[in-house]
Order: C-alpha cells, then sequence, then structure tokens
C-alpha cells in the first residue's frame, strides 16, 4: 500500500487512514464535526494526491491532446489550465481531466487513483507523433481549498489581493513557485494547488499556518466525499465511466461544441444537437443508510428509473447522501421520491438538482 508523500503529516496531524485505490490517504483528523463546519463556514484544505498525474511532453503535444479530447485546448497558454474529458468514439467517459501547461510538458490530473487506463488510451494515438506519456504521479502533489473563507485564505499565502474573477493565481514564496487553479465544480469557492513533490515539506509549512489563523481545517476523505456528493461532482470508477457520457455526468463545461473534431465529437454534439440525453446525475437523500454495496437500482413504483453509484453516511447530521443517474423526465425538478432497492427492502429517498448544473 502506497502513501502519500507527506504521510508524516497527516499522521501528526491525528489522522486515521483508509484506502484510495493503492493509496492510504486521510479518512479524518478526530474531529468530523470540526472538517464539515470548516467546508461549510470556513475553509478546509485536503491532500488529494492520490489522484493519478500524467506528463505529456514534445512538440506534437498539444495538438494531440486538443485532438484526442472534448474542450479546446488549443490556446493553452503556459501556466494556465483547462478542464476536458477523453471519451471513446461512442462518446463515453474515459477520463475528465484537469489540463495544467507548465511549459515543459502538458500535467494531466485524473479522477483516478491511477493512470495506466489513460497513459495507455492516449498512447494508442500516437502515431508518428512527436510526444511522450509519463506516470508522474509521484512527481506532483495535489491539494484542494474549499470554503467560504478560500479567497482570505489564498491571500493570506500570496501575499496579495486575490480576485474571485482570477482563474490562476500563481503563489511565489522564495525559490517555490507554484499555481492555485479555480475549481467550479464545487457548491462553495474551491481551488486546486498544485507544486512538486520536491517542495511538498516548504509548500506545506507554508500553507498550514495561515490554515490556523483563519480558522481552517485539514480534511480527510470523508468530509471531503460529503461536499462532493453535496455539489453533484462526478468520480471517477463511480460516475465516470464507459457506461455514461459528458451530458448525463454534467460536465459539458469540459466539452467545446465549436472546435473541429475530437474522438467522440460526433455523438456528443449530436446528443447536444438533437437532444437525446437519457439521463443525469442528480443527488440522492436516502431516509436511512444504505447497506449492502453499489450501484444500487433506483425505483418509482414498479419502473426502475436509475441506479444509485455513489454513497456516503454524515455521522454528524446522520444524513445518508448519495449521487445516481437517473432518466431524464425525473431530473428537472427537486423533491421528486424514489426508493432505492437493497437485497432486504427500498429505502425512500427524494431527489435534488445538484447546485451547479449544467444544464
Amino acid at each position: 500500500m502506497k502513501t502519500l508523500f507527506l504521510h508524516e503529516v497527516h499522521q501528526k496531524s491525528g489522522a486515521s487512514f483508509i484506502s484510495r485505490g493503492d493509496y492510504q490517504v486521510p479518512c479524518d483528523y478526530g474531529d468530523l464535526r470540526a472538517e464539515l463546519n470548516a467546508i461549510n463556514q470556513t475553509v478546509a484544505l485536503i491532500d488529494r494526491s492520490y489522484l493519478g498525474k500524467i506528463t505529456v511532453s514534445g512538440n506534437d503535444t498539444l495538438d494531440l491532446i486538443n485532438r484526442i479530447s472534448t474542450n479546446d485546448l488549443h490556446y493553452l497558454m503556459v501556466n494556465t489550465a483547462s478542464d476536458t474529458v477523453f471519451a471513446t468514439p461512442k462518446g463515453r467517459l474515459v477520463d475528465y481531466c484537469r489540463v495544467l501547461n507548465t511549459r515543459e510538458h502538458l500535467l494531466l490530473i485524473t479522477s483516478f487513483p491511477h493512470v495506466n487506463h489513460l497513459m495507455d488510451w492516449i498512447n494508442r494515438f500516437i502515431i508518428l507523433e512527436d510526444a511522450e506519456v509519463k506516470d508522474a504521479s509521484d512527481s506532483y502533489a495535489w491539494f484542494t481549498v474549499i470554503g467560504p473563507r478560500s479567497l482570505t485564505f489564498l491571500n493570506r499565502i500570496s501575499g496579495r489581493n486575490v480576485s474571485e474573477n482570477d482563474e490562476v493565481i500563481w503563489i511565489e514564496k522564495g525559490e517555490i513557485g507554484f499555481p492555485v487553479i479555480k475549481n467550479s465544480q464545487f457548491k462553495y469557492p474551491a481551488y486546486d494547488l498544485c507544486f512538486k513533490t520536491e517542495d511538498a515539506w516548504p509548500v506545506i509549512d507554508l500553507l498550514l499556518p495561515d490554515l490556523k489563523a483563519v480558522r481552517g481545517e485539514l480534511i480527510g476523505d470523508t468530509a471531503f466525499q460529503i461536499i462532493r456528493v453535496e455539489s453533484g461532482i462526478p468520480d471517477g470508477g463511480r460516475e465516470i465511466t464507459q457506461d455514461y457520457n459528458p451530458h448525463e455526468a454534467r460536465l459539458t463545461h469540459a466539452v467545446s461544441f465549436t472546435k473541429g473534431c475530437y474522438t467522440g465529437q460526433e455523438v456528443i454534439a449530436r446528443l447536444d444537437t438533437y437532444d437525446k440525453v437519457q439521463k443525469y446525475i442528480m443527488i440522492v437523500e436516502l431516509s436511512e443508510p444504505l447497506p449492502g454495496i453499489l450501484p444500487a437500482e433506483l425505483f418509482i413504483d414498479a419502473d426502475s428509473v436509475g441506479h444509485l453509484t455513489s454513497y456516503i453516511y454524515d455521522p454528524v447530521t446522520k444524513r445518508s447522501i448519495g449521487l445516481g443517474y437517473l432518466k431524464k423526465m425525473y431530473t428537472t425538478e427537486d423533491d421528486i421520491y424514489v426508493e432505492v432497492k437493497t437485497e432486504s427492502h427500498r429505502i425512500p429517498a427524494r431527489l435534488r438538482i445538484p447546485p451547479k448544473s449544467v444544464p
């Protein structure tokens, strides 16, 4: 089992650990209520370095990734970032990534705690192109800041007034420099921090005192999964699979409908043009904890209307919440009631539209 580069920091901060893929990651730091309060009231910081990272380098890199993914990356400038989807020819999800142009290469942050699937996918399109794909998972750290006071925190670590309109903020302290990238998927202001693992110790020494100064908290995977579900964000291996397309996963912010051809473009464009999307992600609030494993089938009376794909129990508020794919006709309003099928009984639940949903 792998550990995060800053595992020792998490241990000293009182973390208990769980598995995410091949990694041991913090579950919580002993006070889940404080972690959730930080997300909702101040600011929270989570180490998501378990996510896979790939570098693609060479003269044809930008053209290649632009040609095989959904967003328009042709003019992606150095030290800027964009989101994109890698899709099959049938428009199904291979991965959803954040893409950073670091000058030396493109850095892809995947939605999975591994990279082989995406490296293999990209390599199949490299024939004569000058492009090389490498696993960079151990070379970069990836943190996320979430909460109403995120900007206050960033003001402190950057030493300047940061605007909520800034998409990328460059932090420089001595010889260390790293980007902070706005993340608009969460229900609260959020930003992703990316830095080389060789700089991880001085960076965390920079972050933690200022986090404490704004009454923020380190958070673990339990608190993060709660805010992920509450924000309607799909997760690799749960909602991001080849069973679904970018429309259904509400990832069309990472799709360009005006650029030229890319892998899966014909299907994805046709779904948009002819209004053929069959289902969408919804938040599912269960009336009791879910026993058993996922996915779980969702019903209205005798009709199967979708599947629950993510589930998390909030022990502080005693709420059971999840994400699921529902037939389109049940995704246009809140408070539609469904039932979650288990081996022994059906659990009543109600649906909510994610707070930043598209459409």
